[in-house]
């Protein structure tokens, strides 16, 4: 049987670069789920804790940046994510691996 997906995926192996904040009663735990999400996903950034929320800046693969976006929107249970913003930022970020702010 054949399976076409049409144009999902398309450009999945693009390098780009995001800054996402997200919103809510996150904490702790919200932090070091989105630490070892974007670890996982072999992504480059950093995340912090700001007055706004949590900010995180990460750099990979397109498609994988944006698993990570959806994923952390869910974030893990006992977190409360009522909103999030997305910019895209120019990658070439100066950092490899995923670090802790």
């Amino acid at each position: 049987m054949d399976f076409e997906s049409g144009e999902f995926g398309t450009g999945g192996e693009t390098l780009c670069a995001v800054e996402l904040i997200y919103h809510g009663r996150l904490g702790a735990d919200f932090v070091e789920f989105a630490l070892n999400r974007a670890r996982r996903l072999s992504l480059d950034g950093w995340i912090s804790t700001v007055p706004e929320g949590v900010k995180v800046v990460a750099q990979g693969p397109m498609a994988l940046v944006d698993s990570f976006e959806i994923v952390c929107s869910l974030g893990p249970i006992d977190s409360e994510i009522t909103g999030w913003e997305r910019s895209d930022i120019q990658a070439g970020l100066n950092h490899a691996g995923f670090v802790r702010r």
